[in-house]
């Protein structure tokens, strides 16, 4: 996400240890014309990779399934065959990407015993010919089901495969799936849709997909090309497969340090309406945030206040510490969102209920502020000294800005001197904003992000608990999982 963040330093005196086992500057990179002969890589290299191909924990295999596409030969390709055969289905996806980036086969026998459907998915679009039958009926089972995402997961491997009488009837399911949905249908799987139906900027609405729907005559037909594999070109490769030894041993070092700490994560949003696509993104993205974060951290544990203002009671909800992601779930699908009516909102009650909260002493310890209005003015100097407060006792304060913006529609009706009044109003009003939560952040001794669009929230949050020269080999890593494993 290339440009998406302002960002203010953390001093240094305050930055947890693992930042120490972070590089200075942009990572260093190790070009190369083509793949390496396997035989002839460095021992100590090879077993670094071997390190991490043997690691109990499945995102370290990942790390080095990822690095094995910068090497070409037969030791080569039974690493990647044994990381098909994987007993963690995330590996076996990312397997399945790299044996067809790396025109390694795959046959449908590899896959006889595999019952994973997110390791079918994989299988299927990177070009395993399963057997017709087998993908028809797992696949109609998930389709037919209630819950949610074994539903997409049915509809995902109808579009990936080539099975005519699947596909028409995943097409049907999914115009049902849009001329029935709800707002909390859409926040969960709207991204996932517009994947499916390529869709570039998914509606943000349920109104929104049948308007979609009905401008192509309430009939839909998934793309063609999504039964097809994509092309193996080797260009691309990812940050890992660049990187040079000496690099790619301090990451190990990282994740061994990661994996060996306890992380606590207290969430505090803005709930009112002007919010409600960040509690979508929240809302759809929480789960696979916490599963991410959990598998590269000794245990974690995520909180969640939502504040409003203190004419719209109650001020504040909340959830206390947890690692159960339906339970989080639930809370973030309750919430009620409304108020807003007046700018300011009651920042200080969110960042206080955090002092509530069960903190695990032994763990990393990071709050995030989340909003798009400051605080009240009166309460500047509380929240200020209550921030001091929590950064002297351990807990990192981070603040994310959300820019407000108005709806193409709000400027239909006015004068072109109301459009120009009411931007330049806006453009002050964000500048506004953006200053107390960048003071927030000063204080926390945390980031600032200023989100440009909702889909950069959820990873934002996951860079917030990733010392910041490592973020653009986590934004690459987190990218892969969702794709390969959502």
């Amino acid at each position: 996400m290339p440009g998406a963040f302002f960002l203010v330093p953390r001093p240094s005196s305050l930055v947890p240890y693992l930042a120490t086992l972070a590089l200075a500057g942009p990572l260093p990179a190790q070009p190369q014309d083509g793949p390496v002969d396997w035989t002839t890589v460095a021992a100590s290299e090879q077993a670094t990779l071997t390190r991490l191909l043997e690691s109990p924990d499945w995102p370290f295999r990942v790390f080095g399934l990822l690095r094995l596409e910068r090497f070409r030969g037969d030791g080569v390709e039974a690493l990647v065959r044994a990381g098909v055969a994987d007993p963690d289905w995330q590996v076996r996806c990312f397997a399945l990407r790299q044996a067809h980036r790396m025109g390694i086969e795959v046959s449908a026998e590899a896959l006889a015993a595999e019952r994973e459907p997110r390791v079918i998915r994989a299988a299927l679009r990177h070009g395993v010919a399963l057997d017709d039958e087998r993908i028809k009926q797992g696949a109609k089972d998930l389709m037919r089901t209630k819950a949610l995402e074994e539903m997409m997961l049915g509809l995902e491997i109808a579009a990936a495969s080539q099975v005519p009488v699947l596909r028409t009837e995943a097409e049907g399911r999914i115009a049902r799936l849009i001329r029935n949905m709800d707002d909390g249908v859409c926040a969960l799987i709207s991204r996932r849709l517009a994947a499916l139906l390529e869709v570039s900027i998914p509606p943000g609405d349920p109104q929104g997909w049948r308007a979609w729907l009905k401008a192509r005559g309430d009939e839909l037909k998934l793309p063609s090309h999504l039964c097809r594999p994509p092309s193996r070109a080797r260009g691309g490769t990812t940050l890992v497969a660049e990187m040079d030894p000496k690099t790619l041993g301090r990451l190990l070092d990282y994740l061994d340090a990661l994996r060996k700490r306890d992380l606590d994560l207290a969430i505090v949003m803005d709930s009112t309406a002007s919010m409600l696509p960040m509690i979508n993104e929240a809302r759809a993205g929480v789960d696979s945030l916490i599963l991410f974060l959990s598998d590269i951290s000794g245990s974690m544990r995520l909180a969640f206040v939502a504040y409003r203002d203190h004419d719209n009671e109650p001020v504040w909800e909340g959830h206390r510490f947890t690692d159960d992601v339906e339970s989080i779930r639930r809370f973030l699908f309750n919430l009620r969102i409304t108020g807003g009516a007046d700018y300011p909102e009651a920042v200080l009650e969110g960042v206080t209920a955090c002092r509530k909260l069960d903190w695990n002493r032994r763990a990393v310890r990071q709050m995030i502020v989340i909003g798009d209005a400051p605080p009240h003015d009166e309460d500047r100097e509380e929240l200020s000294g209550l921030i001091e407060t929590m950064r002297s006792n351990g807990i990192l304060v981070n603040a994310v800005h959300v820019p407000m913006r108005r709806a193409d529609r709000y400027y239909r009706t006015l004068s072109s001197a109301q459009v120009a009044a009411d931007r330049q109003w806006l453009e002050d009003y964000n500048r506004k904003t953006a200053a107390a939560f960048a003071q927030m952040a000063e204080l926390g001794a945390g980031h600032l992000v200023t989100l440009g669009s909702a889909g950069d929230l959820v990873p934002a949050i996951m860079r917030f608990t990733i010392a910041e020269p490592w973020w653009p080999v986590f934004d690459e890593f987190y990218a892969l999982y969702l794709e390969l494993c959502r």
